[in-house]
């Protein structure tokens, strides 16, 4: 009788100390996080514009999920001293999202996907300004961290663009909300 008894308590104890899924199978969630994107080329100073990137993602399987992405400007950064600002002007993505839970409401998750984005350079007082776009491999490493059941908070560091005379990273603080 003793084994029946120690046997069920034993399971519930088990499932406690079993670490939440970041995502669920078919759980669908809607996000967005304030960027700080740095800009850094070879011959100019960095350039650091801030964004804000939505996000809405779909989980595939348990603690995988597909995520597309779209962003916008929110403010531009003057090219060191120079009078010139740089900005971005749009983001998008696709990305494979594999979460890695360490606790109960903490996770670690890496992604990888492809990014297309517009940045342009303007002149105050200069009619005209230049804008160029791109597309590249994108992967990136990220903590989220669970508020309530359907609120999280994270923290993500993305490389957007790793170009040979160019690259943009972002470091990115936001929220999802699950439904």
């Amino acid at each position: 009788m003793r084994i029946a008894k120690t046997l069920p308590l034993s399971l519930v104890l088990a499932g406690l100390a079993t670490p939440a899924l970041a995502v669920d199978q078919g759980e669908t969630y809607v996000g967005g996080g304030f960027s700080m994107v740095t800009y850094e080329a070879d011959g100019i100073a960095d350039v650091e514009p801030t964004a804000l990137i939505g996000r809405l993602g779909y989980g595939i399987t348990d603690n995988v999920a597909i995520e597309g992405r779209l962003g916008f400007g929110l403010s531009d950064d003057e090219i060191g001293n120079s009078g010139v600002d740089g900005k971005v002007d749009q983001i998008a993505g696709v990305y494979g999202i594999g979460h890695l839970p360490l606790a109960e409401q903490f996770s670690l998750y890496a992604l990888a996907g492809f990014t297309y984005g517009e940045l342009s350079v303007s002149a105050p007082g200069v009619p005209v300004s230049v804008s160029d776009d791109d597309t590249d491999f994108s992967y990136g490493v990220g903590a989220q961290f669970d508020l309530t059941r359907s609120v999280a908070g994270y923290v993500e560091w993305a490389q957007y663009f790793d170009e040979s005379d160019y690259e943009v990273t972002g470091l990115t603080v936001g929220a999802n909300f699950t439904f």
